[in-house]
C-alpha cells in the first residue's frame, strides 16, 4: 500500500491489514516491485489474495478454476473481444452498426476513430477490390501495413503498397503447425501523414483501468508517454522497420537508440509542446478526444466481455495522431509492457502499479466514491463523467500528476473515518457486552428462582390458609420456661407449624398472665407456647415434682394429646 496509508493509518483499524495478504506473480519487472513494495507476501500455491497473471494462464486455466471471494485476478475471462486486433475491430464496426440502426448517427459517426481493416485470409477478396478500386482514383501509391492478430512487439509487422506483395504472402501460406491454415492478420490503410516532432514519427502509451464493466467503471492515467522513433521519417522508404514502428523492442535494435532517454517523452512535455505549437484549445480538445476515444472502445465491448467481481484489467493503448491532431487508434494491449529501460520510466511504471492496487483495495479501506485515487482519475461510472463547467480542464490527461499530494491527502482522511469507524465499533461492542451480561444475570436468577420452585409453591400455600413461614429462632430460657417447640394451631389443624421468634414479639405479647384472670377459648388459642408454660409455672400447678401430670399438661400444651389420639383412631 502507498507508505502514506501506513503513515497514517493504525494496524488495529485496517479491516485487512496489508501484512496478511498475499500475491502470486511469474513476471520478475516492475510488477514484482510494486507488489513488494506494498510489503505483500510472495506465495506459490493457490492461497493467493490477488495474482497478475499472464494471459495465456487466463484462457488456460481460469475457466476450470474456482475463485474464493476475496481473490482478484488481472484479466477477465474474455479480454481478447478488446485486445486481440481482428476482435476488436470486429466488435467496433458491429456497434457503430447497430447505432446507425437504432437511428443515432450522430454517435455512430464518433466511431470513426479506426483505420479502414479488413481481415485475412477470410476477407481478401473484398480487399482486393478496396485496393483495386483505390488504385484507380489515384491511390495506388496509398501504403497499407500487415499485422498479424496474435502477436505483439512489432513482430510480424510490415508495409507494402503493391497487391504483388501481399499475393506473394498469401501464396506462401504461412502454415500453423498445429492447424493447416494460412496464419490470420489484418491489413489496415496506413496513416501516411503523422505528426512528426524533430522529423520523427511517435505514437502514444496511454492507461486505462477498467475495475467493472456492470456498471461500466474506467479510471484513467494522467500520466502516459510518447515513444518516438531513431530515424527521420521518409514516406517512400516502407520497407524500414526503424522509420515506421515505434515498439521500444525494435527501437532499442537501432545504431541511433538513446539509452538514457529511451525515445521517450512524458505525456506532459508532449502535450505542452503541442500546445505551444497548436494552442491550448486545439491541444486540449484532442486530448478529450482521446479519452472519449478510449471510452467509447469500451462502450463497444461492454455487453460481450464476461463481468466477474473478481477481475480488472489495465490496458495499454497505443494512439497515434495525425497531422490535424486527429487522433487514432492502433491497437488495444491487454499486457502493457512493464518493462522499464530507464530510471524514470521505472518510477512511472511502479507509481502506476501501485496506485492500480489501491484502487483494487485489497485493504477494504476506501469508500468506492472516490473521483481521484493516486494519478488514477474517474472518467467514467455508468456514463462518462464531466468535468463542472467552469472548470479549466476538460480532461486530465496529459496534466500534472500530482498523485503525491492527492494519496497523502485521502490517506489522512481514510484514517479519520477508519479511526470514528473503530471507536464506534468498539463502543457498540461494548454495549452489546453489558447488555449480553445483563441477560445472563437475569436468565441465572431465573434459573435460581426456577430451581426454589416448590418451596416457592408452598409459600403460596401456606398464605393461602393463613399458615406462617418457617422461621429459626433462638429463644433465652428464663427459670423453668421450656423451650419452644411450635405453635399451637386451631383444633382442626394437627399439623404442627414452627415457632415465631420470640424476640420479634412485640413486649405486650410477652407480658406474664395473670392466674386469676380469665381468658377464653378464642383467645387461648392464639397464645404461645411459652405464655401457657409461663402461666402454668405462675398457677404453681408444676411446682412439685408430678411427672405424669407434668408430661400430660405438657401434652396438652404442645398439642401431642389430639394428635396421639387421632393416630389411635387410624
Amino acid at each position: 500500500m502507498s507508505e502514506y496509508f501506513r503513515k497514517y493509518i493504525k494496524k488495529e483499524h485496517y479491516p485487512s491489514h496489508y501484512s496478511n495478504l498475499k500475491f502470486k506473480t511469474s513476471f520478475r519487472n516492475c510488477i514484482l516491485e510494486a507488489l513488494k513494495r506494498r510489503q505483500w507476501k510472495e506465495v506459490e500455491g493457490d492461497d493467493w489474495d490477488i495474482m497478475w497473471a499472464e494471459k495465456e494462464w487466463i484462457h488456460e486455466v481460469m475457466d476450470h478454476t474456482h475463485l474464493q471471494p476475496n481473490q482478484k485476478i488481472n484479466h477477465f475471462r474474455n479480454h481478447y473481444e478488446l485486445t486481440r486486433k481482428d476482435l476488436m475491430i470486429k466488435n467496433l464496426k458491429r456497434y457503430k452498426k447497430n447505432l446507425e440502426r437504432e437511428g443515432k448517427t450522430e454517435e455512430a459517426n464518433n466511431y470513426n476513430f479506426f483505420p479502414q481493416t479488413f481481415h485475412l485470409p477470410s476477407e481478401y477478396p473484398i480487399f482486393c477490390e478496396e485496393f483495386k478500386r483505390q488504385s484507380q482514383n489515384g491511390e495506388s501509391k496509398t501504403p497499407w501495413i500487415m499485422k498479424p492478430i496474435g502477436k505483439s512487439q512489432g513482430k510480424g509487422i510490415f508495409i507494402f503498397n503493391k497487391i504483388q506483395s501481399i499475393s506473394q504472402w498469401k501464396n506462401t501460406l504461412r502454415f500453423n503447425q498445429e492447424a493447416q491454415q494460412a496464419e490470420a492478420y489484418i491489413v489496415q490503410k496506413y496513416i501516411a501523414d503523422p505528426l512528426l516532432i524533430g522529423g520523427k514519427k511517435f505514437d502514444m502509451r496511454i492507461y486505462l483501468l477498467c475495475t467493472s464493466y456492470q456498471p461500466l467503471t474506467l479510471y484513467l492515467y494522467r500520466t502516459g508517454f510518447a515513444r518516438f522513433t531513431h530515424h527521420r521519417y521518409d514516406n517512400e522508404d516502407i520497407s524500414n522497420t526503424y522509420v515506421h514502428l515505434t515498439n521500444v523492442a525494435i527501437q532499442k535494435t537501432s545504431d541511433n537508440y538513446d539509452e538514457k532517454l529511451g525515445g521517450k517523452w512524458n505525456l506532459q512535455t508532449l502535450k505542452l509542446f503541442l500546445m505551444t505549437k497548436f494552442g491550448q484549445e486545439k491541444v486540449a480538445e484532442t486530448f478529450y478526444n482521446i479519452q472519449m476515444l478510449m471510452i467509447r472502445s469500451l462502450q463497444a465491448v461492454q455487453k460481450i466481455i464476461i463481468n466477474d467481481k473478481h477481475c480488472f484489467e489495465l490496458y495499454g493503448f497505443d494512439i497515434l495522431l495525425d497531422a490535424t491532431l486527429k487522433p487514432w487508434l492502433l491497437e488495444v494491449n491487454a499486457s502493457p509492457s512493464m518493462t522499464s529501460n530507464t530510471p524514470i520510466d521505472f518510477e512511472l511504471k511502479c507509481g502506476l502499479l501501485d496506485d492500480v492496487f489501491t484502487i483494487i483495495d485489497l485493504e477494504k479501506v476506501l469508500t468506492g466514491n472516490e473521483e481521484q485515487i493516486g494519478g488514477f482519475d474517474l472518467v467514467c461510472r455508468g456514463t462518462p463523467i464531466k468535468l463542472p463547467i467552469n472548470s479549466t480542464f476538460t480532461t486530465y490527461l496529459g496534466s500534472f500528476n500530482n498523485r503525491q499530494q492527492q494519496l497523502k491527502k485521502i490517506a489522512k482522511s481514510t484514517a479519520i473515518r477508519l479511526a470514528q469507524i473503530y471507536q464506534e465499533t468498539q463502543a457498540k461492542a461494548i454495549d452489546n457486552g453489558q447488555k449480553s451480561q445483563k441477560e445472563k444475570d437475569d436468565k441465572e436468577k431465573q434459573q435460581r428462582s426456577t430451581s426454589k420452585g416448590p418451596q416457592t409453591i408452598q409459600n403460596g400455600v401456606n398464605n393461602k390458609l393463613g399458615m406462617q413461614p418457617k422461621q429459626n429462632s433462638m429463644i433465652k430460657r428464663n427459670g423453668t420456661n421450656l423451650p419452644a417447640l411450635g405453635t399451637v394451631q386451631n383444633k382442626n389443624t394437627v399439623k404442627r407449624q414452627p415457632l415465631q421468634n420470640a424476640v420479634q414479639l412485640q413486649p405486650a405479647q410477652v407480658q406474664p398472665l395473670n392466674s386469676n384472670k380469665k381468658i377464653n377459648q378464642s383467645e387461648e388459642q392464639i397464645l404461645t407456647v411459652n405464655q401457657k408454660l409461663q402461666q402454668l409455672t405462675q398457677d404453681k400447678q408444676l411446682s412439685t415434682f408430678q411427672p405424669y401430670k407434668q408430661q400430660s399438661q405438657y401434652n396438652d400444651v404442645m398439642g401431642m394429646s389430639n394428635r396421639n389420639i387421632q393416630r389411635d383412631e387410624e
